[in-house]
């Protein structure tokens, strides 16, 4: 990704009071992250890829933190549901994103809302992760990656019997299997030092 694409994203996210910042590495972006990380802190995050991919999950697993961890095996579907409730009251939330235009908007879709929600409103800190591959120009562009691209891939790693799948596009069903059924925008926040955005060199996630 060339250096004036990378500033253009950042100007647009600061004047949209959204602390943001790129890294080159892994073990940088890791490193900054692992800053936020005080002892004893209630940390959840949502389902992503790129959490999985930069090594972010086990990160949080070898700190003295309360990781909020979904993934964590044997857990009844009333477990789990009481964790998404528990990420509200969260010190830190950490999610991807799908989509971040040029224009400093950030899109993201959810199948129940477990991972948009919090990230709007309720933890006292987010923290936001994505490739350079999730970068588009404007709010088109976004929601046509994530028809596109993001929910046929997800589906399909979800095992889930929706048409996108079969087709590898999006298809405007109403499959009550689909998770294309909460869109977010952010475009800007109250409390510009709640959500941070961590840009990392390279494509992660999908």
């Amino acid at each position: 990704m060339n250096t004036e694409t990378i500033e253009t994203l950042i100007k647009s996210l600061h004047r949209n009071r959204i602390h943001a910042k790129y890294y080159k590495t892994q073990d940088e972006l890791l490193a900054s992250i692992s800053e936020h990380f005080n002892s004893g802190a209630i940390v959840g995050v949502g389902d992503s890829q790129t959490l999985e991919a930069l090594g972010i999950y086990n990160l949080l697993k070898t700190k003295e933190v309360e990781f909020l961890d979904k993934y964590k095996t044997g857990q009844s579907r009333e477990e789990k549901n009481l964790l998404y409730r528990r990420n509200f009251s969260a010190d830190i939330f950490i999610s991807g994103i799908n989509a971040i235009t040029l224009e400093g908007k950030i899109f993201n879709l959810d199948g129940n809302g477990s991972r948009v929600a919090p990230i709007i409103y309720g933890p006292k800190k987010v923290l936001l992760v994505c490739g350079t591959n999730k970068i588009v120009k404007n709010d088109e562009e976004a929601v046509v990656r994530i028809k596109n691209i993001a929910a046929p891939i997800d589906a399909k790693r979800l095992n889930k019997k929706t048409p996108c799948v079969k087709t590898g596009r999006c298809m405007n069903c109403s499959s009550t299997d689909k998770i294309c059924n909460y869109y977010t925008i952010i475009q800007g926040q109250f409390d510009e030092n709640r959500i941070e955005v961590f840009v990392i060199d390279g494509e992660y996630g999908y």
